[in-house]
C-alpha cells in the first residue's frame, strides 16, 4: 500500500468527523495536501471557499474548530437565554 493512499484514508476519516450544517466537500487530495471546499451561498450566488491543509494536524484542528462553532451555535439556539425575547 502506498503512502498517498494511507493519507487519503486518514484524511477521509478526519473529514468524516466534521459535524456541521455547513456544506464541505473534499476537493482534492494530492500528495500530502488536502483541499476542502465550503459550499456557501450568499444572496443566491454560490461563493465556494477553499481551505488547504498540508497535514493531518491542520485538518484535525479545522474539524475541531468547525465542530466547536457548531456546538456553540446549537447551545445558543437551545439555551434558555434567548436574545430576542
Amino acid at each position: 500500500m502506498d503512502h498517498s493512499h494511507n493519507i487519503e484514508i486518514t484524511y477521509r476519516k478526519i473529514f468524516g468527523r466534521l459535524n456541521t450544517r455547513k456544506k464541505f466537500t473534499i476537493q482534492s487530495i494530492k500528495d500530502s495536501k488536502i483541499t476542502v471546499e465550503q459550499d456557501e451561498e450568499i444572496c443566491g450566488q454560490k461563493e465556494p471557499k477553499l481551505f488547504e491543509f498540508n497535514n493531518e494536524k491542520e485538518l484535525e484542528e479545522f474539524v475541531t474548530q468547525e465542530n466547536q462553532t457548531e456546538r456553540d451555535i446549537n447551545s445558543q439556539l437551545s439555551g434558555d437565554s434567548m436574545p430576542y425575547r
